[in-house]
């Protein structure tokens, strides 16, 4: 019998999440092994690339740390002399110099022209969108009324017609002046910018756009000399006091938003906060074992009404690793998590404790909700890995209670015989209900949903669904009651009033409380942390209790 022969790629990818005594040892050989065989294989330069990136993210020593980032360099240069057609099998890899395919929100293209010139242009219109001249022809002038209706060219012609240029980049700095030309609001251009399913290509001519050197350099490096956290206190670490923010220069606030914005770029992701931050809009902390986390709010006329929508991302030892946010408001935070495929295997619930720890003592938040696509529902990997299992672990149950109680009699059955695994079928019911922890134990916070449904409700009732009318009377309660007037300076006051006016029984507020809402209103334009801060420091009175 032929035993097959394990390539050093193979058992380095087995041996890096493996920590004990001699594991540093074995790593080190099996990197030395590696830097002897040749890379021009595209699944194993791209199998490699991720075992090195987890090899620098959890390194046990000094030694390792450097071997990792010699071959990390080798496999770019390696990368560099490919053929077109070989290299062309890496894109949307994310690795240095591969070629990156995405739709993107306008913000982001001009900022990848800004910041990336000559690395971003025009890829395609998928034939499902809508035509571009029927969007662009409102950035027109009238007298070009017969290109505005030129309805032989395919978008990609119309375009090059349109702009005057063959050249893709040029093309795409074109459209994105035409596109801000626009006379409509930022949330109607972002819906006539999807109509048109533009594609963006990205083609890196810079190494740190990737995530092979895409990272943020750390003050000092974490190393494992102990292995990785997989049993912990989790109730001790989620409520430890965090350390205080660290003190950050506009550059490296700078940094920190272009690294999380090529961090999702090559995914083929944006998140609102990371898209639409500024650097008045980041904190960033530094945790234990080489973690640390940047957390994101959105300029003031994109953020929502009531919840503030935080955004993060989490670095171990400078590379992104975890992406996600929470909508917070008051003691309440619905929360989604994404762990980059290349730095699972390791120390996940670390990491998503210490995710908890950060917005509940952070924002005051002690009511988390996790919606289902987190353990499963459209999403095959969530169920096989019994993802929902992972939450309940952190006191997460199913709001809905007969799946709590079904969640119940699971977990005893689990606790009765190891070897137990819940059926997918079962996995799949969890997936109806989003799951709750209250680390409080008290009353439930309420949920701006609620709020939401009973405005419209109100505005119905009161208005007969007249929305200027119900806008009129929240202006006017807000003007003679705190002495605020809607302003364009001040987006807060316009997302708060109706708030203000159909949901508060503002008779039963003292001065007191009418200095704070105020307070609370104007900060929601100016500083959404400080309004975070605010809102749970005030105790509303609300009309419908």
């Amino acid at each position: 019998m032929q035993v097959e022969v394990q390539s050093p790629f193979s058992e380095l990818k087995k041996a890096a999440p493996v920590f004990n005594e001699t594991s540093a040892v074995f790593k080190n050989d099996l990197l030395v092994a590696c830097s002897q065989e040749k890379l021009s294989d595209i699944k194993t330069i791209r199998q490699y690339h991720d075992t090195l990136l987890f090899l620098l993210s959890y390194p046990e020593n000094a030694s390792l740390k450097m071997l990792a980032q010699n071959e990390m360099i080798r496999i770019a240069d390696s990368i560099f002399q490919l053929s077109d057609s070989k290299k062309e099998k890496l894109d949307l890899s994310g690795l240095a110099f591969t070629n990156t395919h995405g739709g993107f929100s306008i913000a982001l293209i001009k900022w990848l022209l800004k910041e990336y010139p000559g690395m971003a242009s025009i890829h395609s219109f998928d034939e499902e969108g809508v035509h571009p001249r029927e969007v662009l022809k409102h950035a027109l002038g009238e007298m070009e009324f017969e290109l505005a209706s030129d309805e032989k060219l395919k978008p990609e012609a119309w375009i090059a017609k349109a702009s005057g240029t063959k050249n893709k980049g040029k093309q795409l700095q074109w459209f994105a002046n035409q596109f801000e030309n626009i006379n409509a609001s930022d949330l109607i251009k972002d819906q006539l910018l999807d109509s048109l399913k533009l594609y963006v290509t990205i083609e890196p001519k810079q190494e740190n756009f990737s995530r092979s050197f895409g990272n943020l350099k750390p003050s000092q490096t974490y190393f494992h000399t102990s292995g990785i956290l997989k049993k912990f206190d989790e109730a001790a670490l989620i409520n430890k006091k965090l350390p205080t923010p660290k003190k950050l220069s506009p550059q490296q606030k700078s940094e920190i938003i272009n690294c999380s914005r090529v961090a999702l770029c090559l995914l083929n992701r944006e998140t609102d906060p990371v898209t639409y931050c500024n650097e008045d809009g980041l904190l960033y902390y530094e945790l234990e074992h080489g973690l640390s986390i940047a957390l994101f709010s959105m300029l003031p006329e994109r953020r929502l009404p009531l919840e503030s929508y935080i955004g993060f991302m989490m670095f171990k030892n400078g590379y992104p690793m975890a992406y996600g946010g929470g909508w917070v408001f008051g003691k309440r935070s619905l929360l989604g998590i994404n762990i980059f495929e290349a730095f699972r295997g390791g120390e996940s619930a670390f990491v998503f404790a210490q995710l908890l720890r950060t917005y509940k003592n952070a924002f005051g938040a002690d009511y988390f909700e996790v919606e289902p696509y987190q353990f499963g529902k459209d999403n095959p990997e969530g169920l096989q890995s019994g993802a929902f299992w992972f939450y309940y672990r952190f006191g997460f149950r199913p709001v809905d209670e007969q799946l709590n109680k079904l969640a119940t009699e699971e977990f005893q059955k689990i606790q009765k015989d190891k070897t137990y695994r819940s059926p997918i079928s079962t996995l799949k019911l969890f997936t109806k209900s989003n799951v709750c922890v209250h680390f409080a134990g008290n009353q439930k916070p309420i949920n701006p949903a609620d709020i939401s449904k009973y405005i419209s409700q109100q505005i119905v009732k009161q208005f007969n669904g007249d929305r200027t009318a119900a806008e009129k009377y929240c202006n006017a309660k807000l003007k003679k009651e705190l002495n605020i007037t809607i302003s364009a300076k001040n987006p807060g006051i316009k997302k708060l009033n109706l708030f203000y006016g159909l949901c508060l029984d503002t008779n039963r507020l003292s001065g007191s409380d009418k200095t704070k809402i105020k307070k609370l209103i104007l900060e929601k334009g100016i500083n959404e942390f400080e309004y975070i801060k605010l809102l749970n420091q005030i105790r509303f009175k609300y009309s419908f209790e």
